[in-house]
Protein backbone atom coordinates (compact mmCIF):
# COMPACT_ATOMS: atom_id res chain seq x y z
CA UNK A 1 0.00 0.00 0.00
CA UNK A 2 2.84 2.39 0.87
CA UNK A 3 4.48 1.71 -2.53
CA UNK A 4 1.20 2.57 -4.24
CA UNK A 5 1.02 5.95 -2.42
CA UNK A 6 4.62 6.75 -3.35
CA UNK A 7 3.84 5.87 -6.98
CA UNK A 8 0.78 8.17 -6.95
CA UNK A 9 2.84 11.07 -5.58
CA UNK A 10 5.51 10.45 -8.22
CA UNK A 11 2.94 10.41 -11.06
CA UNK A 12 1.32 13.64 -9.82
CA UNK A 13 4.75 15.31 -9.69
CA UNK A 14 5.53 14.17 -13.26
CA UNK A 15 2.19 15.47 -14.57
CA UNK A 16 2.72 18.84 -12.83
CA UNK A 17 6.27 19.15 -14.20
CA UNK A 18 5.09 18.47 -17.77
CA UNK A 19 2.28 21.04 -17.36
CA UNK A 20 4.67 23.71 -16.09
CA UNK A 21 7.14 23.01 -18.91
CA UNK A 22 4.37 23.35 -21.52
CA UNK A 23 3.28 26.69 -20.08
CA UNK A 24 6.83 28.06 -20.12
CA UNK A 25 7.27 26.89 -23.71
CA UNK A 26 4.08 28.60 -24.91
CA UNK A 27 5.48 32.17 -25.02
CA UNK A 28 8.99 31.29 -26.13
CA UNK A 29 8.65 32.82 -29.60
CA UNK A 30 10.07 36.14 -28.31
CA UNK A 31 13.10 37.27 -30.33
CA UNK A 32 15.22 40.27 -31.25
CA UNK A 33 15.01 41.52 -34.84
CA UNK A 34 18.21 43.22 -36.04
CA UNK A 35 18.09 45.46 -39.12
CA UNK A 36 21.03 44.27 -41.20
CA UNK A 37 19.47 45.43 -44.46
CA UNK A 38 21.31 48.74 -44.72
CA UNK A 39 17.92 50.41 -45.26
CA UNK A 40 15.42 52.23 -43.06
CA UNK A 41 12.48 50.01 -42.12
CA UNK A 42 9.15 51.78 -41.67
CA UNK A 43 6.84 48.78 -41.05
CA UNK A 44 7.24 45.26 -39.68
CA UNK A 45 4.53 42.61 -40.08
CA UNK A 46 4.38 39.11 -38.57
CA UNK A 47 2.07 36.20 -39.19
CA UNK A 48 1.97 32.46 -38.58
CA UNK A 49 3.22 30.72 -41.72
CA UNK A 50 -0.12 28.96 -42.25
CA UNK A 51 -2.10 32.25 -42.32
CA UNK A 52 -2.94 34.18 -45.48
CA UNK A 53 -2.89 37.63 -43.87
CA UNK A 54 -0.53 39.54 -41.61
CA UNK A 55 -1.80 39.05 -38.04
CA UNK A 56 0.61 41.47 -36.31
CA UNK A 57 0.80 44.73 -38.22
CA UNK A 58 3.17 47.65 -37.76
CA UNK A 59 5.21 46.20 -34.90
CA UNK A 60 7.27 49.41 -34.87
CA UNK A 61 4.30 51.50 -33.85
CA UNK A 62 3.12 54.77 -35.38
CA UNK A 63 5.75 57.29 -36.44
CA UNK A 64 8.62 54.87 -35.68
CA UNK A 65 11.37 53.51 -37.90
CA UNK A 66 14.17 50.96 -37.49
CA UNK A 67 17.46 52.32 -38.79
CA UNK A 68 20.25 50.11 -40.18
CA UNK A 69 22.02 48.36 -37.31
CA UNK A 70 19.24 48.97 -34.80
CA UNK A 71 17.32 46.13 -33.17
CA UNK A 72 13.83 45.61 -31.83
CA UNK A 73 12.66 43.09 -29.23
CA UNK A 74 9.45 41.39 -30.37
CA UNK A 75 7.48 39.65 -27.65
CA UNK A 76 4.52 37.32 -27.98
CA UNK A 77 1.56 36.57 -25.76
CA UNK A 78 1.51 33.05 -24.23
CA UNK A 79 -1.55 32.26 -26.34
CA UNK A 80 0.56 32.55 -29.49
CA UNK A 81 1.86 28.98 -29.37
CA UNK A 82 2.58 28.89 -33.11
CA UNK A 83 6.03 27.64 -34.06
CA UNK A 84 6.61 28.88 -37.65
CA UNK A 85 6.24 32.55 -38.55
CA UNK A 86 6.70 34.83 -41.56
CA UNK A 87 8.14 38.35 -41.33
CA UNK A 88 7.58 41.18 -43.79
CA UNK A 89 9.26 44.57 -43.68
CA UNK A 90 8.54 47.69 -45.69
CA UNK A 91 11.42 50.09 -46.34
CA UNK A 92 11.13 53.87 -46.47
CA UNK A 93 11.05 53.68 -50.29
CA UNK A 94 7.99 51.33 -50.22
CA UNK A 95 9.90 48.17 -51.26
CA UNK A 96 9.01 45.01 -49.28
CA UNK A 97 11.15 42.05 -48.17
CA UNK A 98 10.00 38.71 -46.71
CA UNK A 99 11.44 36.00 -44.47
CA UNK A 100 9.28 32.87 -44.44
CA UNK A 101 8.89 29.84 -42.20
CA UNK A 102 11.03 31.00 -39.26
CA UNK A 103 11.01 28.59 -36.30
CA UNK A 104 10.52 31.13 -33.52
CA UNK A 105 10.71 28.44 -30.83
CA UNK A 106 14.41 28.19 -31.71
CA UNK A 107 15.31 31.75 -32.77
CA UNK A 108 16.86 34.06 -30.19
CA UNK A 109 18.02 36.80 -32.55
CA UNK A 110 17.22 37.33 -36.23
CA UNK A 111 19.41 39.62 -38.33
CA UNK A 112 17.57 40.31 -41.56
CA UNK A 113 19.46 41.01 -44.77
CA UNK A 114 18.19 42.31 -48.15
CA UNK A 115 16.33 39.91 -50.43
CA UNK A 116 15.10 37.56 -47.69
CA UNK A 117 18.53 36.46 -46.46
CA UNK A 118 19.11 36.30 -42.71
CA UNK A 119 21.42 35.13 -39.98
CA UNK A 120 19.87 33.44 -37.01
CA UNK A 121 21.09 32.95 -33.46
CA UNK A 122 19.46 29.83 -32.06
CA UNK A 123 18.51 29.21 -28.47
Amino acid sequence: MRVLNVLKVFLVAVVMAVGIQGTAFAGSQDFTLVNGTGKIITYIYLSPTHENEWIYQDELGPNSVLYPGQDLFIGFSPRDGVQYWDVKVVYDNGVEDYWMGLDLFRVYSLTIRPGGASSIEMI
